[in-house]
């Protein structure tokens, strides 16, 4: 990734700022019903950093738990989504953030998968070929923990 070290970038406000002392381990699309409603939009572009070389460097975000396996990070002064962070397995180790969060977000690879597509926006964005595809009902840790407790659509419960 084209990124110089360290990696920085933060809120719309500034009040929360980040940054990581290693470049990203992988970057994906989520297109999962949580993550669209979470950002009003049709996917989340996340770049995933490694815990142990990842800070916020000022401010803390505010944090809510959209399911039992998920906590989800934005900035209380200006309500602009920085990110998340999976709860079990060797995904705890990893802060996923918002491409759009990064000061250099064009510096940025394409991502290496895509997520949740199940709930792909068709008319919205277009998967490119050669791209890993993998349907969150699927992967049995995530199904399995998203079966648990499902807050995706209050319309529903």
């Amino acid at each position: 990734m084209g990124l110089e070290k360290p990696i920085t970038g933060g809120c719309y406000c500034g009040a929360v700022r980040y940054e990581s002392t290693e470049p990203p381990v992988r970057c994906g699309m989520c297109h999962c019903s949580m993550c669209q409603r979470w950002l009003g939009g049709a996917a989340a572009m996340g770049v995933f950093f490694e815990v142990d070389s990842f800070r916020f460097s000022k401010g803390e975000p505010a944090r809510f738990m959209t399911s039992k396996i998920l906590e989800r990070h934005y900035c209380a002064d200006c309500g602009g989504s920085i990110g998340h962070r999976y709860k079990f397995g060797d995904t705890a180790s990893i802060e996923i953030i918002f491409v759009g969060t990064l000061d250099e977000p064009k510096a940025v690879d394409t991502p290496s998968f895509y997520f949740g597509v199940e709930d792909h926006l068709p008319g919205w964005i277009t998967l490119r070929e050669g791209i890993t595809q993998i349907r969150a009902d699927t992967s049995p840790q995530i199904a399995e923990r998203f079966a648990e407790e499902q807050r995706q659509n209050p319309d529903t419960e």
